[in-house]
């Protein structure tokens, strides 16, 4: 298969679907059945997600500060 660039919708949707499938393999240690069942497992993990961290309509607070030396943004959400 060639490699597209990711920085097109194809070339994403091929690094994912490879992606994908690397890590099915990983989790289950098998080939899947077909590419809707690594759909599937995909989704629920999204869903899973979802419910551990809800996406908020707050606005987070946004601060500089410094961290091991460094200064980095710090995102919080009250």
């Amino acid at each position: 298969m060639t490699k597209s660039s990711i920085h097109t919708k194809e070339g994403w949707n091929q690094f994912a679907r490879e992606t994908n499938t690397k890590s099915f393999i990983h989790e289950f240690g098998r080939e899947p059945r077909d590419y809707e069942e690594i759909r599937n497992w995909v989704s629920a993990k999204v869903a899973k997600a979802n419910e551990l961290f809800p996406i908020s309509d707050e606005e987070p607070e946004q601060t500089l500060r410094t961290i091991d030396g460094k200064l980095c943004w710090v995102t919080e959400f009250k």
